[in-house]
């Protein structure tokens, strides 16, 4: 690599090629300066770089999944004279025979004002003010951004205090030092700048009429300098420009992995990436070969001997855990000329046995493959939920060093799909429990589904004990025949009681008069329903209004009185706009005008949406003797949205039609056609739109919108606030155990105390809320009466009951939270003292601070 030192100096660049397989640096050339004059080359990356531990985590990510990122700002000469600040790119790609990483660094420029002022202490708290959402045109572009920032600068001087520092504009950035604060002060004040910002925003033209601005906030820790405090406070500003919500975050360690998250995922579909070839070619042959529907015995022989077939291998064995807690060998392939073959168990290799039975599950925990290079073998986890269930253990051939490796998308679908087969019937179970499902279908609904018709049914019951004929007005497929059954039903009748008149099937009035007079007189104690009576003759409905309120009917024998009996209408419309269209003999509209019932449309009934839609699919699954468990989610969302036109009938078909498109279980969106409500980020879209006059009064009237908190924004202030008040009277409190609490607490409100629901929402199994329980009950006392937790207990609250489900693991993401405020305030106090404060052993403690810092 000499020949490109000249060019990679005078470029103002360094190359550094990092071993992929061990981390170690392979080759440096560029103008980046050794500050300890050791050799570089062989070490480990960090260590040779010397690179500041929080700022590690694309380089980190990129090496292992072998993707090309654009690198995060990065400090270089880690607190010695030439420390500094670069970014660049990650390149993956082969050096000397080996996949490495290749790092393309350039320095940043930096504003080293910040750098070189003095006292900069840790009740100091550093700010990033960055602008983004800015629409860039041919007419607005970086050179406005400039001078966009400028203003903003001299707006921000009218609201920061004189002892406070700003610094100069860098890109859409100002770099702000807010001296002698609190964080609970720190985040007032940025509240007032930011709504201070948006004022002045909202009133620009072009390229920043939409801007948005967000700051990042860090406080310098002891064992930090202000380059630091700085790169924390960008990480954090970068993180909240990444969400919707989060305007104003203060630095955590996880905002590193945000960052390598963001970098190696920017190129969509395009990733800079060098996978192993044949490990895509094998996944491809898995997916292609239908694994899922094979039974048990071929999906194993069919994928172990494409397994063995691939380079270097020689015997690919399948192994799981017996109830003893050992290994055992459920069928092995071996490499042969003519192909893999299988090996009977009493042909097994010794040098398999003897690899099988030194592992124990334990080993093959947090790790996919185990690599035991001894005995030329490596382990493949099979996981299903969770744990692994076993595992695929692969030997190599005698001279073989570049063995081949299942990727993790072929250790993940091999885990699934064969543990659906092979793997221990609680994997099913802990997958229902850790994976929220779509609620299935209610089954079993009787009658109208318990749907009141906005009261048209109670209307119903009361006007069966009525001796009048009945008219019942709604749509088409609103229902109207069910409240016929609902007065036959409350007057007596049985289900055959009931006669049907369709008055649309009659082909003469000669014919419609005959079977009309039959009906009536075999009525007697009967429910008579005419269906669509307007759309007879118009003769024959005046006949009809004769008879029904004469109750006499005249024929060759005389006349004689009709038998008791109950007469109902059935009508589309009202009877008043029908007579009005001459579609309906007024004479018989007066005859069914007494208490007409209103059947409302689908729309307005929205509650039995829902258990309309779970009776209709129960019955055509029924009908079609398949297997249906129910609408998903965002179905039902629709189902709930759709304005139904018409009415059930519609719903029938469109569930019919969505039957007969799928063969899963679940019925989608997709299959039903509708995608009325859904957004595409999974939340509920807002119902109807209020009037437009209503709209403009209400936003002529608005007062300017000043920035206002997240629950999440006030939840971190009352726990920084909790946490200093218990750190300034000496006094230790499980803040941890606490918070823990109150998230279960306000998740079993959140569900009406149903703990499987809860158990989803909070993404852990359902027997752990009953074993929490007992532990959270006796801390309540303690919790209730400590003035300290007063604030944080009513915002955790707010916060669970506002949380968007499967955002993250709220438990977990709240310890990490509480634990980035220790790492930030707790330097005087002990190691013991802070495990006390998060609720766990101080072993637990160390442990996960362990893990942070190896994470950062």
């Amino acid at each position: 690599m000499s020949d490109t030192t000249t060019k990679l100096t005078d470029l103002n660049t360094t190359l550094v090629v990092i071993s992929r397989a061990s981390g170690q640096v392979l080759a440096i050339e560029g103008a980046l300066p050794n500050p300890t004059g050791e050799e570089r080359v062989g070490r480990d990356w960090r260590d040779a770089l010397i690179v500041s531990p929080n700022c590690t985590a694309v380089v980190t990510q990129a090496l292992e999944a072998g993707a090309g990122a654009a690198l995060s700002p990065m400090i270089v000469g880690s607190g010695t004279q030439s420390e500094c600040v670069v970014g660049g790119m990650a390149v993956p790609e082969w050096f000397a025979g080996e996949p490495a990483l290749l790092l393309f660094l350039r320095e940043l420029e930096l504003d080293n004002a910040l750098l070189e002022l003095e006292s900069v202490t840790g009740d100091d708290v550093v700010a990033v003010l960055g602008i983004d959402h800015l629409e860039f045109s041919p007419s607005w572009g970086a050179v406005e951004t400039e001078r966009l920032m400028m203003d903003l600068r001299s707006g921000l001087q009218q609201v920061l205090r004189d002892e406070d520092w700003l610094g100069l504009p860098a890109g859409a950035t100002l770099t702000l030092l807010l001296r002698g604060l609190t964080p609970e002060s720190a985040l007032d004040i940025s509240r007032a700048l930011l709504s201070h910002l948006h004022q002045r925003l909202e009133q620009m033209n072009s390229g920043a009429r939409v801007a948005r601005a967000s700051i990042g906030l860090a406080q310098q820790r002891r064992e930090q300098g202000s380059l630091d405090a700085l790169l924390a406070a960008n990480g954090a500003l970068l993180h909240a420009q990444s969400t919707p919500e989060e305007r104003i975050r203060f630095a955590s360690p996880w905002d590193q992995q945000g960052q390598a998250a963001r970098a190696l995922n920017a190129a969509g579909a395009f990733p800079d990436r060098r996978p192993d070839v044949d490990a895509t070619v094998v996944l491809r042959r898995l997916v292609g070969m239908q694994v899922e529907a094979m039974s048990a015995q071929e999906a194993v022989a069919r994928v172990l001997a494409l397994l063995v077939s691939q380079r270097g291998l020689h015997v690919a064995a399948l192994a799981q855990w017996d109830a003893t807690g050992k290994l055992s060998i459920s069928a092995a392939y071996r490499q042969a000329s003519e192909g893999a073959v299988e090996l009977p168990s009493s042909r097994l290799p010794s040098q398999l046995r003897r690899v099988l039975r030194g592992v124990s599950a334990v080993q093959l925990q947090g790790r996919d493959i185990l690599e035991l290079p001894e005995q030329r073998a490596a382990l493949v986890a099979l996981r299903g939920a969770g744990q692994p269930w076993g595992c695929i253990a692969l030997l190599a051939e005698p001279d073989c060093v570049d063995a081949f490796r299942p990727s993790p998308s072929v250790q993940h679908y091999l885990g699934v799909t064969l543990g659906g087969k092979l793997g221990p019937a609680s994997m099913v179970d802990e997958a229902a429990e850790d994976k929220p499902l779509a609620r299935e279908m209610e089954k079993g609904i009787e009658g109208y589904v318990l749907d009141n018709m906005e009261g048209a049914i109670d209307q119903a019951v009361f006007l069966a004990g009525v001796d009048m004929p009945v008219a019942v007005i709604g749509a088409r497929g609103t229902g109207k025949m069910y409240v016929a059954q609902v007065i036959n039903t409350e007057a007596g009748g049985a289900a055959a009681d009931i006669l049907w008149l369709d008055c649309r099937a009659y082909r003469s009035r000669a014919d419609a008069l005959r079977n009309i007079v039959q009906a009536l007189e075999a009525s007697a104690g009967r429910t008579l329903v005419f269906k669509s009576p307007h759309l007879l003759h118009a003769e024959t409905q005046g006949r009809l209004a004769r008879i029904l309120s004469t109750r006499t009917l005249t024929g060759e024998r005389g006349s004689h009185y009709l038998p008791q009996a109950r007469y109902v209408g059935l009508f589309p419309e009202s009877l008043e706009a029908l007579v009005h269209r001459g579609e309906l003999d007024e004479r018989l509209a007066g005859v069914f005008a007494g208490y007409p019932i209103q059947v409302p449309p689908l729309r307005d009934r929205g509650r039995a949406v829902l258990r309309w839609a779970h009776k209709i699919l129960e019955q055509e699954a029924e009908h079609l003797d398949r297997r249906v468990l129910g609408f998903t989610a965002d179905a039902e969302q629709a189902l709930q949205q759709y304005r139904w036109p018409g009415n059930i009938s519609e719903m029938r078909d469109m569930v019919r039609e969505a039957l007969g498109r799928t063969e899963n279980e679940w019925v989608t969106p997709v299959d039903l056609g509708v995608f009325a409500g859904i957004s595409a980020d999974g939340s509920a879209v807002s119902g109807a739109p209020r009037p437009f006059l209503e709209v403009l009064q209400e936003e002529s009237a608005a007062e300017p919108e000043e920035y206002a908190p997240s629950a999440l924004e006030e939840m971190r202030a009352a726990l920084a606030k909790a946490l200093a008040s218990s750190l300034e009277h000496g006094v230790i409190r499980p803040l941890g155990a606490w918070l823990d609490d109150e998230i279960v607490l306000a998740a079993l409100e959140r569900f009406g105390g149903d703990t499987r629901g809860t158990a989803q929402f909070l993404q852990t199994r359902t027997r752990n809320i009953g074993r929490w329980m007992p532990k959270i009950e006796a801390r309540e006392r303690e919790r209730e009466t400590s003035l300290l937790w007063e604030d944080s207990r009513s915002l955790v609250r707010q916060w669970i009951l506002e949380a968007v489900p499967g955002e993250h693991v709220p438990q977990q993401f709240a310890e990490e939270l509480l634990l980035g405020l220790v790492l930030q305030q707790c330097d005087e106090i002990s190691v013991a003292d802070r495990a006390r404060i998060m609720g766990v052993s101080t072993p637990t403690y160390q442990k996960r601070l362990k893990q942070i810092l190896q994470e950062a």
